[in-house]
């Protein structure tokens, strides 16, 4: 894994920042929104164009269920580029779950090393603290 920095990843955190929700169901309210101060962590995964479905699904699935073997409080907004084979995840910590405690879980780790043959490039990450979160309820 490489930690770089990337613009790209910059610029998906501050959209997805204000957008609210999350939930399965539409009127069902978030487990956990995200508030200025928690820790943020944008992970960028790139595939090889033939593992990248298999890859996304893994992604989706494979770290939502470890975050939650860990016992974490999490939002995870999944942002999916075909054309790239690239899933970007931006995942919010909620107080109490640690990033350091996140990145040396088994369960991730192990999930990790059956992505590593899939992947066209290592993992890249970036860690964040939440600046603001805003919401714009349009009138069209």
């Amino acid at each position: 894994m490489r930690r770089i920095a990337n613009l790209a990843a910059v610029v998906a955190l501050a959209c997805v920042a204000g957008v609210s929700g999350g939930s399965a169901q539409a009127d069902d309210a978030p487990a956990y929104a995200p508030q200025k101060g928690d820790k943020v962590v944008v992970y960028t995964h790139r595939f090889k164009p033939e593992t990248f479905d298999a890859g996304v699904r893994l992604v989706e699935t494979g770290f939502t269920e470890a975050q939650k073997a860990a016992g974490q409080t999490r939002r995870n907004d999944f942002l999916v580029n075909p054309d790239k084979s690239e899933i970007v995840v931006v995942s919010y910590f909620a107080p109490g779950s640690s990033v350091e405690e996140w990145h040396v879980f088994l369960g991730r780790l192990d999930l990790l090393k059956t992505l590593e043959p899939m992947r066209s490039e290592p993992l890249k990450f970036e860690v964040f603290d939440l600046g603001a979160v805003t919401e714009v309820a349009g009138t069209k």
